[in-house]
């Protein structure tokens, strides 16, 4: 029977849908900023801002367990961002062009 049983279930897939608090890493230095991901028909969008640059567009969001990926329109192309979700907070990296750094994320609301 043992063979019948199975494995306790892990934490539930991770809902994006709300607003974050962030801190990316940039060329050694903190970049505060706001996110804001929402759900529509048609899948994710939202947007991401800061002060050095003006809004950028959330392109899609892809939810894998614990793990979320966020593209978004970068100002030099593509800006990925890959975290692992804990309790309301997503860390990871960022990548744009040439460019890499970490990333922090939590949600407020």
């Amino acid at each position: 029977m043992a063979a019948c049983a199975t494995a306790p279930a892990g934490p539930p897939p991770f809902d994006p849908v709300g607003s974050y608090t962030y801190a990316a890493g940039v060329d050694e230095q903190i970049l505060p900023g706001t996110m804001t991901i929402q759900r529509d028909d048609e899948g994710y969008t939202g947007s991401v801002t800061s002060d050095a640059f003006p809004p950028l567009a959330v392109l899609s969001v892809a939810v894998e367990g614990q793990t979320v990926t966020i593209e978004v329109a970068g100002p030099e192309g593509q800006l990925l961002i890959v975290g692992t979700v804990s309790g309301e907070t997503i860390e990871g990296t960022w990548a744009m062009g040439e460019g890499t750094g970490t990333f922090t994320a939590t949600k407020s609301g």
